[in-house]
């Protein structure tokens, strides 16, 4: 064959003289990519000799499939056409185009710009001397280096032939590498799933990616009964609507049968347009089919993708189930089988997350005879009546309302505020005919979640008031919460923190109020008052104060220090000259329900050298009821150690007879309602003779708080109350002015 400008001028194209038969190389098996049309590029400057290549490639195939022939005239069109056909399998290039080495610097361009390395490139050159063979393939990423002059029609098949396998090839390696990190990538989006619905849905998602088909398919599991249908955990394309519904609501019978035989076989099936993946599952795991439609059969590599891909997937699902267990134990009540507490709390943040006006609120109500249940006929009756209130609950507030249990007998409701409303409560009491007549009294509390930014802050916020609701004398109150109660009790924790600075900085001071005896006018003693004034000149009323220091504990240090500053001023009496004078401090429940608490007071009167009995101990009539037999033991207690008993507030609370004689309290103080209407003919009038008379029968002192007026002191002195302290006589005052009003006793009215 001559050369190419004897063939160009004999010539009006390029003809390849046929060679002796050469057998065209047959496919091995070992690699067996999906059938598709290959592309060929062939980038010449030269018209003719695109042609006579057109020609010639007329009857080639591979594979039995003819190859898409693109052609360009310049490197710059080449490249373009690359952009727009990554795939192309074969580039035939001239190296002298519209420069001396335009094909070698398209060359650089498509390894190194548009970094394809799969593309196989044969340099095909008229001119030898431009790009020398040699230095060409030691210089270049290219496949092969042939002369014009050499081909032959049989030359450049043979060529294509193994320059299109070794593509394939390494298409098929490429793909490989590419499916395996789509895998690795695969597993790490399912490990971050939240459940077997999300796991499934991700399953789906990638297994459409892996193959490169649309993401039409559905994941089944099969419960232990195997008489019931497989359920559908997972779904999507043309099977979306079907999700958490049963196998057998499918309508295309193929997909049904193809799944159900997976399940039965306990294997994988393949067919020419769909893949179905068997997972065994374990102990905590169920058996679970993935479908998903390829409509095309897949080849070999696709094939050993899906076993690596299955082989993750089946321990994914593994984990899914132990941390849907975990989920469940964490997330659901042992008892009831309903949402925990924790449910709530991921439920309400959810809730948080959704821009104002929300629309939701959340209500918890307390069962309020779970306890006597208990106590009078067994945990078992108890548990029984939480089931039975837990149906009811699910029943007076349907889905999409969150029913959960915080503890023992409270429950929380979080829903659309239109469901949760807090009148439905009222639907939980039993009716006659109920199959459970049980009758259901609760209390309940109502929040709007528009006003909170947490879960942790409503849910705290609902439970305390739930607790007011559930006050004795409020009980079986339905409460909606008030954004002012939030400004309250944000005011009363700031006050909290300032009293503990004033009590450790001992800011608290007392003030005495004289007691009188009215038959001479003689101070014989005074009540002890706290007071709190602050570095600014405020003064706190103890009203505010002190029920913040028995809510927080400061109570015991304070009560101990109001008692050091108390035996601290008898002791000044005596010095003064007054070793009659007694004093009298309230003492609160808190201090009284400690152990220490009697050995700590009779250590401070050791202390400071004083007679147990110049110290009177007051405790109101409700706190001396609430635990009759431990108030009565330490009461007793004290008053064998000699101190003094006296029950303030006489009348407001629930005593009887018999428990008040069996305190042995040295005094009864009538409480200052009572006292204010004395000399107008009321109701209190009566009250006020009967606790005298009762006082008089019990050989106790009876003493009339808050007398403002001389008709009040002469109505009690008439009825031979003789001892009284009220504004009529001394305001509380400092110790000083104490200690100089006792100097002028007796002393006149003020």
């Amino acid at each position: 064959m001559g050369d190419i400008e004897n063939e160009t001028q004999s010539q009006d194209f390029f003809q390849f003289q046929p060679e002796a038969a050469a057998e065209t190389p047959a496919s091995s098996g070992e690699f067996r990519a999906e059938m598709h049309d290959f592309t060929i590029l062939s980038v010449d400057d030269d018209e003719m000799f695109q042609n006579s290549l057109k020609l010639s490639l007329a009857g080639f195939s591979y594979r039995g499939i003819a190859p898409r022939i693109l052609s360009a005239s310049s490197a710059n069109e080449a490249a373009k056409l690359l952009l727009e056909n990554p795939s192309t399998a074969v580039l035939l290039l001239d190296i002298v185009m519209e420069t001396d080495d335009a094909g070698l610097r398209l060359v650089r361009t498509i390894r190194e710009v548009l970094g394809n390395s799969q593309l196989r490139i044969v340099l095909l050159t008229g001119q030898p001397g431009m790009a020398p063979m040699q230095s060409s393939l030691e210089t270049y990423d290219i496949s092969d280096y042939w002369l014009k002059t050499d081909l032959t029609n049989e030359r450049l098949h043979s060529i294509l032939t193994a320059n299109l396998r070794t593509f394939e090839q390494i298409d098929v390696l490429n793909r490989a590498r590419r499916g395996l990190q789509s895998i690795v990538e695969a597993s790490n989006s399912l490990a971050r799933s939240s459940g077997f619905e999300d796991f499934s849905r991700r399953m789906i998602h990638e297994l459409a990616a892996l193959l490169g088909v649309g993401e039409d398919g559905i994941v089944c599991v099969r419960g232990r009964d195997r008489e019931q249908p497989p359920k559908i955990v997972g779904s999507a394309g043309r099977f979306a609507s079907v999700l958490n519904q049963t196998l057998d609501t499918i309508s295309d019978e193929s997909v049904r049968d193809l799944i159900q035989r997976s399940l039965g076989e306990q294997a994988n099936i393949e067919t020419a347009m769909a893949q179905v993946l068997f997972f065994p599952g374990q102990a905590v795991a169920p058996p679970a089919a993935a479908y998903i439609a390829t409509n095309r059969r897949i080849d070999d590599t696709e094939r050993e993708l899906l076993r690596v891909f299955a082989t993750n997937i089946g321990t994914g699902l593994i984990n899914v189930a132990l941390t849907s267990q975990l989920d469940r134990i964490a997330y659901e009540d042992g008892l009831l089988e309903i949402a925990n507490g924790n449910a709530l709390k991921r439920g309400v943040q959810a809730a948080l997350e959704i821009p104002p006006p929300r629309r939701r609120k959340v209500l918890f109500i307390e069962l309020n005879q779970y306890a006597r249940s208990c106590v009078s006929l067994g945990v078992e009756q108890g548990e029984r009546l939480l089931r039975a209130f837990a149906k009811r609950l699910a029943v007076a507030f349907p889905p999409p309302c969150l029913i959960a249990r915080l503890h023992e007998d409270v429950f929380a409701v979080l829903g659309p505020e239109y469901l949760v409303r807090i009148e439905y409560v009222n639907r939980l009491e039993a009716e006659a005919q109920s199959p459970e007549a049980l009758f259901f009294g609760a209390e309940a509390a109502s929040l709007d979640l528009n006003h909170f930014t947490s879960a942790q802050s409503a849910i705290a916020t609902g439970l305390l008031l739930l607790k007011k609701a559930g006050l004795k004398e409020a009980s079986g109150q339905l409460v909606e919460y008030d954004p002012k109660i939030e400004e309250e009790t944000r005011r009363r924790f700031d006050l909290s923190q300032q009293l503990y600075k004033a009590v450790l900085n001992r800011e608290i001071h007392i003030v005495f109020q004289p007691q009188i005896d009215l038959t001479d006018n003689r101070i014989v003693g005074a009540e002890i008052l706290a007071r709190w004034t602050r570095s600014d000149g405020t003064s706190i009323p103890p009203a505010d104060f002190i029920p913040l220091a028995e809510a927080n504990g400061l109570i015991v240090p304070l009560g101990q220090q109001i008692l050091e500053l108390a035996c601290s001023a008898l002791r000044s009496m005596d010095e003064a000259g007054f070793p009659a004078v007694t004093v009298a401090v309230n003492v609160s429940p808190v201090q009284i329900g400690r152990k220490e608490f009697i050995d700590e007071l009779i250590a401070t009167t050791r202390r400071y050298g004083l007679s147990p009995d110049r110290l009177e101990l007051e405790i109101t009539e409700t706190v001396a009821m609430e635990d009759f037999q431990y108030a009565n033991n330490v009461l007793s207690l004290l008053k064998r150690e000699g101190f003094a008993i006296a029950i303030d507030d006489f009348g407001t609370g629930y005593s009887s007879l018999t428990t008040l004689r069996s305190f042995e309290a040295a005094t009864l103080k009538i409480d200052r309602s009572f006292v204010a209407d004395l000399g107008r003919a009321s109701q209190n009038e009566t009250i006020v003779e009967m606790i005298i008379r009762l006082g008089e029968r019990m050989n106790m002192r009876v003493l009339a708080e808050g007398v403002e007026t001389e008709q009040q002191a002469e109505w009690l002195r008439s009825r031979k109350c003789t001892l009284v302290q009220g504004y009529l006589y001394a305001r509380p005052e400092p110790f000083e002015q104490f200690l100089a009003r006792l100097r002028n006793s007796p002393i006149k009215t003020a």
